[in-house]
């Protein structure tokens, strides 16, 4: 197979011509061919495949409890249809063995390249979050995570500071899972020492942790401060402002960024009220893309990478050859994925996304197989918006 753009964005450089790809992988780039068998995208984009390795659901499908196989396979297919080559589905800990399970299947959509367990072991609801404590801390639990991953658990986030916690991180660290710190009331100590002891991600950096004071950094200074913590970041320009983002940059290199969705099932909904999260609480999804409780609490993002994309390239004016590596190659790097995958280089996996000028996937390969095409039309679920209408009028 060989594709044409005159926007490629390879490891050295953007470059106008024809890639050519044998078995699955990037055999060589080439700015002319004989062949009459080329795939055209035109002025379209064409940039490294988005490995997102924090993500709870798109498109009308989750990651939790009553989630199926065709829940995931839906999934895996609404991630493509956002640019997704790669992903570490964050699964709820009901989930994490079936989400294992479909790994081995691999269906047409986005790779799963490991399962990320987002707590349960957290603290620090948010700026507006009502406080609700945590589960038992219980070393079997943690075990019971690690079988059901079926050795795809890569990453567990959870709060240091909660008492008893130890014999968890030492256990993690054991099993060679990488640590996150995530929602969290750490102070700037507590926070180091965290990451001195192992923990070596900060999730969604400046949500759901102690901000930056004057008399004490919190555990925002202490990810920022630190190159050897790999900051996940959510780039909408809502869960973080574009201002902060510039601070973020101008502290820490972007090569120690990893941009993340945080996704839910809310990913792709029409704005409104969605009734049936819990009895009497609904979930609003904003003009702007927010999700939120009644209480205003936000609740992940509607938005995907590529609207981060666009936020960085668009209004902070960073060009994609800062940003792409920050989708793409630093996640790779940080998980062990970098030989075969993260950039457009002969020898390397062909996983790659064409965008619109609008920061929209054209086209989705993974491997060299075209898992999302925009002329397939809409992959929303169209169960979810029939399910909360009925939710609604269930707590009406």
């Amino acid at each position: 197979m060989i594709v044409k753009s005159k926007r490629i964005y390879m490891e050295d450089g953007v470059k106008d011509g024809f890639l050519v790809i044998e078995d699955g992988r990037f055999c060589q780039f080439s700015a002319r061919t004989d062949r009459d068998d080329v795939i055209d995208y035109g002025n379209m984009r064409l940039i490294p495949g988005i490995f997102d390795t924090h993500n709870h659901g798109t498109c009308g499908y989750g990651l939790m409890e009553k989630g199926t196989k065709e829940t995931i396979a839906g999934y895996l297919k609404g991630c493509a249809s956002q640019g997704i080559t790669a992903v570490f589905p964050t699964a709820e800990r009901s989930m994490i063995s079936a989400v294992a399970d479909a790994a081995a299947e691999h269906m047409e959509g986005a790779r799963i390249l490991g399962i990320h367990s987002e707590g349960p072991w957290l603290n620090r609801t948010g700026e507006k979050g009502i406080r609700t404590g945590w589960p038992e801390v219980s070393i079997e639990t943690a075990k019971q995570m690690v079988s059901d991953g079926k050795g795809l658990l890569k990453l567990v986030a959870l709060a240091p500071e909660i008492p008893g916690t130890g014999p968890l991180i030492d256990y993690f660290l054991s099993e060679g899972i990488t640590l996150a710190l995530a929602h969290s009331d750490a102070n700037y100590e507590e926070a180091a020492n965290a990451y001195k002891r192992g923990f070596s991600v900060s999730t969604h950096t400046g949500n759901v942790m102690t901000g930056m004071h004057h008399r004490d950094v919190g555990g925002l200074g202490a990810a920022l401060l630190n190159d050897d913590v790999a900051s996940e970041v959510i780039c909408d320009g809502m869960h973080i402002c574009p201002e902060m983002l510039r601070i973020y940059f101008r502290i820490k290199k972007p090569e120690h960024f990893m941009m993340i969705s945080d996704c839910t099932p809310f990913s792709g909904a029409p704005a409104g009220s969605y009734k049936g999260f819990e009895p009497g609480m609904a979930i609003n999804v904003s003009e702007e893309g927010f999700v939120l409780t009644d209480t205003g609490r936000l609740m992940g993002s509607s938005q995907p990478v590529l609207y981060g994309i666009r936020v960085l390239i668009e209004t902070l004016g960073m060009p994609m050859e800062t940003v792409w590596p920050m989708f793409s190659y630093n996640p790779c790097r940080k998980y062990g994925f970098d030989k075969e995958k993260g950039s457009i280089k002969p020898g390397k996996d062909a996983d790659f996304t064409v965008i619109t000028d609008d920061y929209r996937a054209a086209a989705t390969y993974v491997s060299g197989i075209k898992v999302y095409d925009r002329k397939e039309g809409s992959v929303f679920n169209p169960e979810f918006l029939k399910e909360w209408a009925q939710e609604e009028m269930l707590h009406e």
